[in-house]
């Protein structure tokens, strides 16, 4: 069956078929790319108790799960989804398939420790529209490969969500993610967001057994986390840009962002074979290749909403100062510091934005950003008894309250 986005006809099959859990035989091929895409990004073979399609061609699968016992050092894992509902499936050609929209529910995910430490993690509905699947062609390439290990979607989304974590919960009112680019390659622009992360009393003071949380003032952490970024291929190439943010209620904005370019597909191939052989890579036959990986920039950035002056009281006690002396020495302690890095400039300018910070905590950055982007064999012939060079070479910055 050639035509590209058509109705599957293969899906049209006898009511006896429907009535009974597929067999291998069965198995419609976009079933099929979702349980070797689920394989191939967990690790784990997946397996269901039922799979039925309708007259329309949508597919339901019952009880989807894999699993993975505890042994030695690695902890076990159980994935489990009651219900996967799939509508409006089509065959864009050459090995992908789009599913309209998809539906996924009692979702849960159980892990055991090596030590008998677990935690598991409920999410009882999610939604799916534009999903589309990639087959790992015969033979593939290295962008076979990274495609095939992509699961993309227009839209992604779930309702809240529920970690039990040493007795204690954890609540999330869900995520929702979003990707605008090529299904063929999946290169493009994606970003996610997990809102309102709750973790109670009860969770910190397992975690934080000295208290520390408590007496800055935190009975309960509340906080979103958001990611985004773009692929982009360039030829034999491919470039990345992502972005990280966490940001905490009545505490600050921690907000990292990298951008890395000529990173080459046919090492990602290597990581993915590794990966599938059980063996680590072979470094030293990557290395011609990883040497031409471009640093474009990077940034860190936090943005101070209380925490910082709920930290300085106690970060004084524990040096056995004030407040008011701690700050007025930190200038000098880290001029001391940095006086090995052998640059001055730089020192100065990092010396007045942490003095700036502590006095009237708003905003600190530090930031990467070299005049023309930086190959890694580059900074490997850098003089390491030389620090100084590699941060005019970054273009390496810090500062406050901008």
């Amino acid at each position: 069956m050639t035509p590209s986005r058509k109705k599957f006809a293969f899906l049209l099959i006898s009511t006896s078929f429907l009535a009974w859990p597929a067999q291998a035989q069965d198995v419609p091929p976009v079933v099929e790319a979702i349980l070797k895409s689920w394989e191939q990004q967990t690790k784990l073979k997946p397996t269901y108790d039922k799979l039925d399609v309708d007259s329309s061609g949508n597919v339901t699968i019952t009880n989807l799960s894999s699993s993975m016992a505890a042994g030695g050092n690695n902890s076990g894992v159980k994935i489990t989804i009651g219900e996967v509902a799939l509508q409006d499936i089509s065959d864009a050609g050459d090995g992908l398939y789009e599913i309209g929209s998809a539906k996924f529910s009692a979702m849960k995910m159980d892990v055991a420790g090596p030590e008998g430490q677990a935690f598991t993690i409920d999410m009882p509905e999610g939604s799916a529209e534009g999903w589309y699947i990639k087959v790992l062609a015969d033979n593939p390439t290295p962008l076979d490969m990274m495609r095939s290990s992509m699961s993309i979607a227009r839209k992604m989304s779930s309702g809240k969500m529920t970690a039990n974590v040493m007795g204690q919960t954890i609540t999330s009112d869900g995520y929702v993610s979003t990707w605008d680019g090529d299904p063929a390659t999946g290169a493009g622009t994606f970003s996610t967001k997990i809102a309102n992360v709750v973790i109670p009393e009860g969770a910190i003071a397992a975690i934080d057994p000295t208290g520390s949380l408590k007496q800055i003032g935190y009975t309960d952490l509340v906080f979103d986390m958001e990611a985004g970024g773009t692929v982009a291929l360039e030829g034999e190439n491919v470039s990345m840009e992502f972005s990280f943010a966490y940001a905490g209620k009545d505490m600050g904005a921690v907000k990292v962002s990298v951008a890395a370019s000529d990173i080459p597909l046919a090492v990602y191939g290597e990581f993915q074979k590794a990966q599938t052989m059980g063996k680590e890579p072979d470094f030293a036959a990557l290395m011609p290749q990883l040497q031409n990986i471009s640093l474009n920039h990077f940034n860190f950035r936090f943005e101070d909403a209380s925490l910082t002056k709920r930290l300085l009281p106690m970060a004084a006690a524990m040096q056995g100062m004030d407040e008011a002396t701690m700050v007025a020495n930190a200038g000098a302690m880290l001029q001391m510091g940095l006086m090995q890095l052998n640059n001055q400039a730089f020192t100065d300018q990092v010396v007045g934005a942490v003095n700036a910070f502590l006095k009237d905590p708003k905003s600190i950055t530090i930031a990467l950003k070299p005049a023309a982007p930086v190959k890694v064999q580059q900074l490997m012939t850098l003089n390491p008894a030389d620090p100084g060079a590699a941060i005019n070479l970054l273009g390496v910055s810090v500062t406050a309250n901008d």
